[in-house]
């Protein structure tokens, strides 16, 4: 069963017992009322004829009947009574009778002298209230019992039922149509969410509800829309990490051809026995200088991995004296190749990884070197900045389009492909400084112009200290 028909068969039992129960409590009330009000008339106007007969008794012979029956057969013919029947008796002897009453009505237990009693009865005759009391006169005991016409209040609650059926009908039929049309109205926004649920399933992401109204099913609009934002979000960021994925494997596999092909060539060329010795070091000296390269690119893939793996556990350094240590492990490799290094840093305490920084600043210095053909200066600075250091790295080598600085951070991009694979470059030394500085939640920033060299900015944000002296 669907929630709308739920619904709409909830709202219609609701009216249909609701206005059931309202409407017998209300007739069963007006019953009521006029029964007890109808039953009080009657027991005053036999309370008025059994007066009338006291009275009588007591002014006259008491042994004397004849003026009661008068009496009675008086009141009859002016209808001031208002009995259906009346009988008067004396012991073994009927004094009065007026009308016929049901076996029923003779059955009542007699009361106490100078006593009454009454009860209701349902007859052939109808509906009636059958009054008995016992009149003492002298010795005697005269038994005065009448019956009053109740029909006309149990005729008027059958008319009114009648009447009230047939309003509950019609309300009862107005309160279905009425629930079905509600449960329309009400669950419209439902169904509207149902469908842009199914749209969203069946691979519609771009598809929201948009509902304006401003009640419970508005706001679960609302969230259900950002809701499926954050989902869209994800997945597109899913699909391009996946992208980025297939990407980065395709250009590992290319990378890992190119050195292999080398190898194994170089391999078979030393199996033949006619090689000469210079031939025979051209091809181990090729085999060791791609191995060198695999190793490299190995190092750099494990360091990746353990990046996204370990994270980052930041420690207490100064600044000055790190520079140093990374000027005094460079240098000699850069004079190798006719570059300056020259580094620059304040004295203050900073925070963070200091083997991850180590190797953020090799691989900027290494890419610098790489880029700079015929020597020249590379310039190193470090300074604290609010809540963290920065680092630039500045070369005099070739630059770079503008085009280039925003790709040149991922995994296996170089700008100059073929010397950098005769430098050794795998493509993967910005990737790891640009995640390096990420974890340190900084950031990585290029400016550079073709023939006039690059300057890298590194920014790593941590609470820096001036040192005392």
């Amino acid at each position: 069963m669907s929630y709308r028909l739920k619904l709409a068969v909830t709202i219609s039992l609701l009216i249909a017992i609701a206005f059931g129960i309202g409407g017998t409590l209300m007739i069963t009330t007006s019953f009521q009322a006029s029964l007890d009000k109808e039953t009080q008339a009657a027991l005053d106007s036999f309370e008025s004829v059994q007066n009338t007969l006291y009275l009588l008794n007591s002014l006259g012979d008491q042994t004397d009947y004849e003026s009661l029956t008068n009496a009675l057969q008086q009141m009859e013919s002016q209808h001031m009574g208002g009995w259906q029947a009346l009988s008067l008796k004396a012991v073994g002897e009927s004094l009065y009778r007026s009308g016929t009453m049901s076996d029923k009505a003779l059955d009542m237990p007699v009361p106490a002298a100078d006593q009454c009693t009454y009860t209701s009865v349902t007859d052939s005759y109808g509906h009636g209230l059958v009054v008995m009391s016992m009149i003492q006169a002298g010795d005697a005991a005269l038994e005065l019992m009448g019956r009053f016409d109740l029909s006309d209040v149990y005729e008027l609650r059958q008319t009114q039922q009648r009447q009230y059926l047939m309003v509950y009908a019609a309300v009862v039929l107005f309160g279905v149509l009425a629930s079905a049309v509600l449960a329309v109205m009400l669950t419209r926004p439902l169904r509207h969410l149902t469908a842009t649920v199914r749209k969203i399933s069946g691979g519609d992401l771009s598809r929201r509800s948009k509902l304006t109204t401003h009640d419970e099913f508005g706001q679960l609009s609302r969230d259900f829309d950002v809701m499926a934002d954050k989902l869209q979000e994800n997945i597109s960021r899913l699909e391009s990490e996946m992208q980025r994925q297939e990407n980065f494997m395709g250009a590992f596999a290319h990378e890992l051809k190119t050195p292999m092909t080398s190898i194994i060539g170089f391999a078979d060329l030393l199996r033949q026995d006619s090689l000469d010795e210079s031939t025979r070091m051209m091809a181990a000296e090729y085999i060791f200088s791609e191995g060198r390269r695999l190793e490299r690119l190995s190092f750099k893939l494990l360091d990746l991995l353990l990046l996204q793996k370990d994270g980052m556990k930041p420690k207490t350094v100064w600044l000055g004296s790190f520079v140093s240590e990374v000027e005094r492990a460079m240098a000699p490799v850069m004079e190798k190749k006719h570059i300056r290094l020259l580094c620059k840093a304040q004295q203050t305490k900073v925070a963070f990884e200091p083997d991850l920084v180590k190797s953020l600043l090799y691989n900027l210095v290494d890419n610098a070197a790489k880029a700079m053909d015929h020597g020249g200066t590379i310039t190193v600075q470090a300074a604290s900045i609010p809540g963290g250091c920065e680092f630039r790295v500045m070369d005099q080598g070739r630059g770079m389009e503008r085009a280039e600085l925003a790709k040149i951070t991922e995994a296996f991009y170089r700008v100059d492909k073929a010397r950098s694979r005769s430098q050794g470059g795998a493509g993967l030394g910005l990737s790891l400084c640009r995640q390096i500085a990420e974890l340190h939640n900084g950031h990585i920033g290029f400016e550079s112009e073709p023939g006039r060299g690059t300057t890298v900015t590194v920014t790593l944000y941590a609470k820096a200290v001036k040192r005392d002296g």
